[in-house]
């Protein structure tokens, strides 16, 4: 049914998304008219299997052609998430001529992969974004040094700028461009920023980049096998102590989801929204009207809450 009483709510869509719910951003955006083009869209790429095209040669499409199958696969059809994950193993074994059969897909992406696309002058990750695979693909790298505040202290971070990009994973591809992942910390500490993503000198870059990412790494030096959730949670906490400009709360409200722990992000925001629903007594619908204050002196508490539960 087309709703026309109502509108579109692009925050609500990229909640969906977030989610990794590719079946209710689909029914959401068919209810208005003017999303049309985009069901439309949605309906082309996986329904009828019109994949897309990249600016590489055929070799390097054909392996992003079995990434957007394991999408389909696991999104649109809900395959079983191992049974997906063993599918893009094979097509990427056939497609590359690997003859191990025990090879490990992250093998395949870290051993074979990478190099296909290395030399043809791309930057290739692979792995897994919140609990699923989808590789983030580049051309350009560049590195600087921002100092930066957080909670317990203040130091230099290497920020690398990332740009020219052809693929960034799966919130990219389910979205088509209109939701993506922002960065990421290597495990030595660097930041990693998806450059085009972010004008430097909004509080976006400031803190949703910076400070949320530079909280992990300061987190993964003190705590390496500290869980994805745990992580996640300080970090936001961090966005929401430092945000003045946007009311991040809501924001993770509409991202929130406790059905699936490998989603690091939306399962941290289920338990930010909990936290703050039981500290201040109130429903997870009446956070978007607290103050910038409330928010963030609730956000101070819960992260020192945090701090004393790791040491």
């Amino acid at each position: 049914m087309v709703r026309k009483d109502y509108q579109f709510n692009e925050d609500t869509y990229c909640g969906y998304i977030i989610k990794g719910n590719l079946a209710g951003a689909i029914r959401y955006v068919k209810q208005f008219l003017d999303q049309n083009a985009l069901y439309q869209r949605y309906m082309t790429v996986f329904d009828k299997e019109q994949y897309l095209d990249y600016a590489t040669d055929e070799p390097l499409n054909d392996i992003l052609c079995a990434y957007q199958q394991y999408y389909r696969d696991v999104f649109y059809l809900r395959l079983d998430r191992a049974v997906a994950e063993d599918k893009l193993r094979t097509k990427l074994a056939a497609l590359l001529h690997i003859t191990d059969g025990n090879i490990s897909l992250d093998d395949i992406e870290q051993e074979t992969v990478a190099g296909e696309f290395q030399r043809r002058g791309f930057y290739f990750l692979g792995g897994k974004t919140g609990g699923y695979y989808g590789p983030y693909v580049w051309k350009t790298t560049e590195s600087r040094t921002y100092d930066v505040e957080l909670p317990e202290g203040t130091q230099p971070y290497t920020v690398k700028l990332l740009d020219g990009f052809i693929l960034k994973s799966w919130l990219d591809y389910l979205s088509f461009g209109r939701v993506s992942t922002g960065g990421w910390t290597d495990t030595d500490g660097i930041i990693n920023c998806v450059k085009p993503s972010y004008d430097v000198d909004r509080e976006n870059f400031r803190v949703s980049l910076l400070k949320h990412e530079a909280q992990h790494a300061r987190d993964l030096v003190l705590c390496p096998d500290m869980p994805s959730v745990l992580l996640e949670y300080r970090a936001k906490l961090v966005e929401l102590i430092y945000s003045t400009e946007r009311n991040l709360l809501e924001q993770f409200v509409r991202e929130a989801d406790s059905s699936d722990d490998s989603n690091g992000h939306s399962a941290a925001a289920h338990r930010i929204v909990s936290e703050y629903c039981k500290m201040l007594d109130k429903s997870a619908d009446e956070l978007g009207a607290l103050s910038v204050e409330q928010v963030q002196s609730s956000a101070k508490s819960l992260f020192e809450k945090s701090a004393c539960i790791l040491g």
